[in-house]
């Protein structure tokens, strides 16, 4: 049975108007506010994915180690990776200002302003060239097909020789069996704690929002942006994610 109705941020409540180009930017400055409530009831095993990813830098990076983060939201994956690793020194991006904010505020109350630096912009923004290791969950299928090579290259350039770089992203061929029993399971999971309402519109923005591609493109993407080794370590519905190395 779901939950009785509580009050929400007004946009969890809009459905898509699909006559408007899509503007993720918009979306996350307006989803600001309730991400962080709202995300885990969205994305099934997305605490799971984070800390797995969390552990695969770990366990490869140094103590020193500087980490960049694509899409770094409300701050919580940034704040995480300074609190369980003293030494790493962490930078973050994000195009949606409100999201930067709020990270920002977190940052600053934890104590951690020296070790996380955030930038409110995109890859092409970030100055600096010898990363250490990054991530990107949860970005890449906002990027249209074709500036996704552009998107990964961006991110290789900036890291070091053998620097470890973490994907995860929804994907798959669109109107397979596969895609629409999986999408069903996905409405399922979130009926269990959101209004159908809320679930629609999600729905409708995956459908009609989100840059899918397959597998096979996405290891042939990273491939030729400047990656070795790829490895799919993580698979939930239509979730992927892919753990790897720049080439030496």
């Amino acid at each position: 049975m779901n939950p009785s109705p509580s009050p929400l941020h007004p946009i969890i409540l809009e459905y898509i108007d699909m006559t408007k180009p899509y503007d993720p930017e918009k979306r996350f400055n307006d989803r600001a506010p309730v991400y962080d409530e709202e995300i885990e009831k969205i994305i099934p095993g997305y605490r799971a994915l984070h800390d797995i990813s969390h552990h695969i830098l770990k366990s490869a990076l140094p103590k020193g180690a500087c980490v960049l983060i694509a899409g770094a939201g409300t701050g919580k994956e940034a704040i995480e990776y300074a609190l369980e690793n003293p030494g790493w020194k962490i930078t973050g991006f994000d195009i949606a200002e409100e999201m930067v904010k709020t990270a920002s505020l977190k940052i600053k109350q934890d104590g951690l302003g020296g070790r996380i630096e955030l930038v409110h912009g995109g890859i092409s923004d970030i100055m600096q060239e010898d990363f250490d290791g990054a991530t990107s969950l949860l970005v890449m299928h906002f990027i249209p097909k074709e500036e996704k090579s552009k998107y990964l290259r961006e991110i290789c350039f900036r890291l070091k020789p053998g620097a470890k770089f973490i994907l995860a992203d929804v994907g798959g061929e669109r109107n397979s069996p596969e895609f629409e029993e999986f999408l069903s399971a996905w409405e399922s999971f979130q009926l269990q704690t959101r209004e159908k309402k809320d679930v629609d519109e999600m729905l409708e923005h995956v459908r009609g929002n989100l840059n899918f591609i397959t597998h096979d493109e996405t290891i042939s993407l990273l491939e030729d942006s400047g990656f070795r080794n790829i490895r799919h370590f993580w698979k939930s519905l239509l979730i992927n994610g892919f753990a790897m190395e720049k080439a030496l």
